[in-house]
């Protein structure tokens, strides 16, 4: 077992955020982990947001 590392943490909750989901070569499909939360998990981590605030979005209609 790997020693339980802020760093090994990190590491595994990038690979689950950023894995590209498939099928494995024989065709079985693949287990998927929560990206979404892993995402935000990342997110809190590496301190973009408070989680208290709310980001406006304006939308531009170039039309």
């Amino acid at each position: 077992m790997n020693e339980l590392t802020p760093d090994h943490v990190l590491g595994e909750l990038a690979a689950i955020a950023f894995a590209d989901p498939g099928t494995e070569r024989s065709g079985q499909p693949i287990k998927v982990a929560d990206k979404l939360r892993a995402l935000e998990m990342l997110y809190k981590h590496l301190g973009l947001g408070d989680g208290q605030t709310t980001e406006g979005v304006i939308i531009v209609d170039e039309a």
